[in-house]
């Protein structure tokens, strides 16, 4: 018989190809079963091999090895979390963490003592206190689905700053940890934070907003201090993270510090396998950022009083000072005119002439123009030919000009100017 063929007294199953080809690899594993030989199309793992995988896949990521084997016993509940982290369970899946720090210690190379005054920067002309505001969050680069798993906030009273922490131990208990937040932030201070108006502030915001409640996070008013550090030392350090701050400015340098870029993973660790050990290390880190915070803007404020001892990058001061306070940047300048850089010189003699003292502003112009600069060029080119009435000098400076449709509308005027002077 054929295979295919239905057979006349057979049913048409019992010839089809399948069953046949089942049949045969059905008796040919009994036949090697028998025999104590391993069927034809299941491998076999050898013990030492599958040891030796193992121990492969526990040396490139111990840490996630670590987490997945986590027995049951070892789980950390809340409550023993909470204990760890020396908080309280203060709702279903909520730890709060309170700590006071004394104002007679030091940070580095900082006095905590000076965070008792409030600082005043730049453009400020209304002491307003603060709260100093950091989050740890789920990813890190924001989005809806990002939400905070821990918040820190501090304020400074009268002999101490005050530190409380919201940590969550489940997804539902977010809501709880945004409204603990709302109630605890005072309602005359504002915001103070690092990168927060571009991150942390955003999705607190956003967060509220998924789930309903109101905050006063987006109307607030909000001092981010990346700001003024960027102003002051971008061309002094290699980068302005907080961390760098640490380092440059507040001669202090973390040990045994979880980078915040790990936090997402340690609080997922904990969640999935209640592995604890790295989530009490981002409740250490976040509480050490508040903390670098509020040391930082004080100290912000004796660099800005002193640029010079704090390594701080006076053209960048003086730009910022000029926006909000002309004199004081003109003062400044001043005081630092045999340290000046050329862009310094510039802001210089551009704050002489808005007061028309020409006789400081010529020199330094002059003085670039040498160096080549366009811009001090042009400039001594309109003062000799509006302010001085030198035409002739006026002449000379515009034909040293690039030659843009402005430079040559200007010579021809001069060039105008001059026939008449001639032609008198």
């Amino acid at each position: 018989m054929k295979c295919g063929v239905i057979h006349p007294n057979k049913p048409p199953w019992v010839c089809s190809p399948c069953w046949l080809i089942m049949t045969l690899k059905s008796r040919l594993s009994q036949l090697q079963a028998q025999a104590g030989a391993t069927p034809t199309g299941v491998p076999s793992v050898q013990p030492q091999v599958a040891a030796s995988l193992q121990n492969r896949l526990g040396h490139l990521r111990p840490e996630r090895l670590q987490g997945r084997t986590t027995s049951p016993q070892n789980k950390l509940s809340v409550e023993a979390l909470a204990q760890a982290v020396k908080g309280e369970v203060i709702s279903e899946g909520l730890i709060r963490i309170e700590a006071c720090l004394p104002l007679n210690g030091e940070l580095g190379i900082r006095s905590l003592n000076g965070l008792r005054d409030i600082p005043l920067l730049p453009g400020e002309t209304e002491v307003i206190p603060g709260v100093y505001i950091d989050t740890e969050t789920t990813g890190l680069s924001g989005g809806s689905g990002t939400l905070a798993f821990l918040a820190g906030m501090a304020v400074i009273e009268a002999s101490h700053l005050k530190l409380t922490q919201w940590l969550i131990t489940c997804f539902a208990a977010e809501s709880a940890l945004l409204c603990a937040l709302e109630q605890a932030i005072p309602a005359s201070h504002r915001l103070i934070s690092y990168n927060g108006k571009s991150y942390d502030a955003p999705l607190l915001l956003t967060r509220f907003r998924l789930l309903g409640l109101p905050t006063s996070v987006g109307t607030r008013e909000h001092l981010d201090l990346l700001h003024p550090v960027r102003r002051l030392f971008s061309k002094r350090w290699d980068d302005c993270r907080l961390v760098t701050l640490e380092r440059q400015l507040l001669g202090f340098e973390r040990k045994d510090d979880l980078p915040g870029s790990e936090a997402p993973e340690a609080w997922f660790s904990y969640l999935r396998h209640g592995n604890a050990r790295q989530l009490i290390r981002v409740v250490e880190h976040n509480r050490q950022d508040i903390l670098s915070l509020a040391v930082a803007h004080a100290t912000l404020a004796e660099a800005i009083a002193d640029p010079l001892r704090h390594k701080a990058d006076l053209y960048g001061l003086a730009r910022w000072l000029s926006e909000v306070n002309e004199p004081k940047a003109l003062a400044l300048l001043q005081s630092h005119q045999d340290r000046l850089c050329a862009d310094s010189s510039r802001l210089l003699a551009h704050l002489f002439r808005r007061t028309e003292r020409w006789m400081a502003a010529v020199p330094i112009w002059e003085a670039l123009a040498k160096q080549g600069c366009v811009e001090s060029i042009e400039r001594l080119a309109k003062y000799h030919e509006h302010i001085s009435k030198d035409l002739q000098v006026a002449w000379q400076y515009c034909a040293q000009l690039p030659g843009s449709t402005a430079d040559r509308h200007r010579q021809k005027r001069l060039q105008e100017k001059l026939k008449k002077k001639t032609a008198c």
